[in-house]
């Protein structure tokens, strides 16, 4: 495919994109949330599982979405987060506020373990 020449399917890839990234950015979310509130259910676990499912999917393919690659190749400038529509700042830095905020998580879901309490 020539460079430029697939705007339906980048614009459709993009979709597809922001559409994990709002969800995955929910999971986060819910799961600092919960563990604010104190609440352990199967949300919860659901939660964790589609965060650390895009964990092993980003980390495994060397830090980069596998979307990014096949959006570049389809025509787009770049394929990376920022072409969900994000402010530039906020898309560069996504990795760096998104991991404080699953460790916050990861702390306030750790107070409930029996080794934890006093």
């Amino acid at each position: 495919m020539t460079r430029g020449r697939q705007p339906a399917a980048v614009t459709a890839l993009k979709a597809v994109h922001t559409v994990i990234f709002a969800g995955e950015l929910s999971a986060i979310f819910w799961l600092v949330v919960s563990g604010l509130v104190g609440r352990r259910d199967r949300t919860v676990g659901l939660a964790a599982a589609a965060v650390a499912g895009e964990i092993a999917v980003f980390l495994a393919n060397d830090g980069v979405c596998p979307i990014t690659p096949l959006t570049e190749r389809l025509g787009a400038a770049h394929g990376s987060v920022s072409d969900i529509f994000l402010p530039d700042a906020l898309a560069r830095t996504t990795p760096v506020w998104s991991t404080a905020l699953l460790l916050i998580a990861a702390l306030l879901h750790a107070r409930a373990l029996p080794m934890f309490r006093r």
